[in-house]
């Protein structure tokens, strides 16, 4: 038996709606997968190429499988933990599964995909341990509005049958909501240049924080879980209120001091603030499922932030770095996918001086969605607030002189605290013995 997929009925007007204006288009299909049950697509939109045009307009054929699976990726960061790109979707005159050649078009997309996500792990774009590998392929007729779904393995030959269902409101969805907060320190490491690599560095970060929720204990509600008992089983008690998580971390007083060793480096890096996570899951999802989404919702936040960051990152070759340099993450804000009908929010990132008018056609853009900025929750994460000590640039810390100056006023402030203490000291007696000669 094959899979069995259910989506939202309200997505089919969009598929038609494409189908009337264009004979072929190519998209993603997003959704959450189980390993044991049906998969549920929340959301489906088209792709358009570099030039603005829809991916697919001219022919199945000259799509390129690059731009789609560049478009996974950049969609992947504003999912929550446990949504993932499914698979695609082809809205076409001629049914793909008939065409051996459109069918071997097909697979070069979804194996570019799943390559893309491979790189660029953290940022969990594959899902094979709940869906084995195998992607979704839906396909729309453009002439009679014919459809179905089969899957393929990127690894094998060969098309797998799917079970396909337009539903409204195919099942419920209940919130989980966390602040994750990490506050390390980190060495910096440079790759025989000059400049340290922002990006690596921030990712080893990122690595590490990985690690440590690996190795959490997650509770719901104040208490652990069964990670076999299924959600539904304490949906009676809880009504519609959303589930409240608290991650602990292993204290890092029980780390073995004998494994410890001493490294060499030329700098440090400080990686502190606050990770807001909201995950959403139906109710056949196990407590197991869920901490694993939201401890991977955690991560790809994080890393989505981290390359959003350096991406807008603009560093001349001979500029010369700064002794203290502040990076500072965009701040995580939430949207609805639809507004009224479910719970799900996905979300997008807003550096410092950005309002949340300039999201807008970024998600348009991404998900082929439009909102008005007060649609956007901007409310959940504040903007960082930025430490004195963290303001100093290179020219007070980088030259030799400015180190140097840095070192004596580091070296004259106790000795001004000093004096200050001896004068105290000092009027401190005077006044005694004027008191004790008056008397």
């Amino acid at each position: 038996m094959g899979r069995s997929v259910i989506c939202e009925a309200y997505l089919e007007e969009y598929l038609k709606s494409l189908a009337k204006r264009q004979g072929t288009s190519v998209g993603l299909l997003i959704g959450q997968p189980s390993s044991h049950g049906k998969d549920y697509v929340v959301h489906l939109n088209k792709i358009k190429d570099d030039c603005g045009a829809d991916q697919g307009k001219n022919g199945l054929l000259d799509v390129d499988s690059k731009q789609v699976s560049q478009h996974a990726l950049i969609e992947t960061r504003v999912l929550p933990g446990g949504f993932y790109v499914l698979g695609i979707f082809v809205i076409n005159p001629k049914s793909v599964f008939e065409d051996p050649v459109l069918v071997g078009k097909v697979k070069t997309i979804l194996v570019d995909i799943q390559h893309t996500f491979a790189s660029n792990g953290l940022l969990h774009g594959n899902c094979d341990e709940l869906d084995g590998g195998d992607k979704l392929v839906f396909f729309y007729s453009s002439s009679s509005n014919v459809f179905g779904c089969k899957s393929i393995s990127p690894k094998s030959d060969g098309l797998k049958p799917c079970d396909w269902k337009f539903q409204d409101r195919a099942t419920s969805w209940h919130v989980m909501s966390t602040f994750y907060e990490t506050d390390d320190v980190f060495a910096l490491r440079k790759k025989g240049s000059e400049q340290y690599e922002t990006e690596d560095n921030l990712t080893e970060c990122v690595e590490v924080v990985k690690k440590q929720l690996e190795q959490s204990v997650v509770f719901f509600d104040g208490e652990p879980a069964d990670g076999k008992e299924l959600v539904e089983s304490v949906l009676k008690a809880k009504k519609d209120d959303p589930f409240v998580v608290h991650i602990y971390a292993p204290s890092s007083s029980t780390t073995d001091i004998t494994s410890c060793k001493l490294e060499t480096f030329t700098g440090t890096m400080k990686f502190d603030g606050v990770i807001s996570s909201k995950c959403f899951v139906h109710p056949k999802t196990t407590f197991a499922e869920a901490e694993s989404f939201i401890k991977a919702d955690i991560v790809r936040s994080l890393m989505s932030r981290i390359q959003i960051h350096c991406d807008s990152l603009v560093q001349a070759e001979d500029s010369i770095p700064d002794t203290i340099m502040l990076n500072e993450l965009p701040r995580r804000i939430y949207f609805p996918i639809r507004a009224k009908s479910n719970q799900i929010l996905f979300s997008e990132y807003l550096f410092r001086e950005e309002g949340k008018a300039t999201a807008i056609p970024q998600i348009q853009e991404t998900l082929d969605l439009s909102f008005t900025p007060k649609e956007l929750n901007a409310a959940v994460e504040i903007v960082a607030e930025v430490k004195e000590e963290e303001r100093h640039d290179a020219k007070e810390c980088g030259s030799a002189d400015g180190a140097g100056g840095k070192k004596r006023k580091e070296v004259e402030r106790p000795s001004t605290v000093l004096l200050g203490a001896v004068g105290a000291i000092a009027v401190l007696i005077v006044a005694i013995v004027v008191f004790l000669l008056t008397k």
